[in-house]
C-alpha cells in the first residue's frame, strides 16, 4: 500500500510537472519577438505628436515618441507587418502622424513643388542673364554716335604710331 501512495505523491506530480512545463514554454514562444531595429524601421516613418516637424519617432526624445515606439512594438509583436502598423497608426491618429505625406491627391504638391521651383528659378536666371547681356551701355552725353577726332588728335596718334612701328 505504501507503494501506491508513493506513486500518487511522487510520480504523479512529477509526470504532471513534466507535461505542464513544455506547454508554458510554448505559450511564451507564441509571442513574436521583435528587435529594436524592426521597431526603429517603422518608427522612422512616423512623426509622434509633440515632436518637432523634422523629427521622427526613431530619434525624438519626448515621452510621446517613447509611447509611440512602445505602441509600434506592441503592434509588431501581434504579428502585423510594417505597412499594417503604419495603417493602424494612421487610422488612430490621422495622416498627420506620417513623417512624409502620401503621394495622392492634394498631398502630391509637396513632392512636385520643389522640382517645379528649381526649373522656374533656372528659367528666370537664364532670362535675366540673356536680357542683361543684350543691353548696350548708353553714352552719358551723346547718342550712340562715334567720337569725333580733330586734326590735332590725328597727328598725335600718327606720331605715336611712328614711334612704335
Amino acid at each position: 500500500m505504501a507503494a501506491t501512495y508513493k506513486w500518487v505523491f511522487l510520480y504523479l506530480p512529477t509526470l504532471w510537472f513534466l507535461t505542464l512545463v513544455p506547454r508554458i514554454g510554448l505559450a511564451a514562444e507564441d509571442k513574436v519577438s521583435v528587435t529594436r531595429r524592426e521597431v526603429l524601421n517603422v518608427a522612422k516613418e512616423i512623426h509622434p505628436p509633440g515632436c518637432l516637424d523634422s523629427m521622427t519617432a526613431d530619434y525624438c526624445n519626448l515621452s510621446t515618441a517613447y509611447e509611440t515606439r512602445s505602441e509600434i512594438r506592441g503592434l509588431l509583436e501581434q504579428g502585423m507587418s510594417k505597412n499594417e502598423v503604419i495603417d493602424t497608426l494612421v487610422q488612430k491618429y490621422g495622416d498627420r502622424i506620417l513623417a512624409s505625406p502620401s503621394t495622392e491627391g492634394f498631398n502630391l504638391i509637396p513632392w512636385i513643388a520643389p522640382g517645379v521651383s528649381v526649373i522656374l528659378g533656372g528659367l528666370l536666371v537664364i532670362f535675366l542673364i540673356y536680357r542683361w547681356a543684350k543691353k548696350k551701355p548708353q553714352a552719358s552725353g551723346d547718342d550712340d554716335s562715334e567720337p569725333t577726332l580733330t586734326d590735332e588728335d590725328k597727328m598725335k596718334i600718327n606720331e605715336e604710331l611712328k614711334n612704335w612701328l
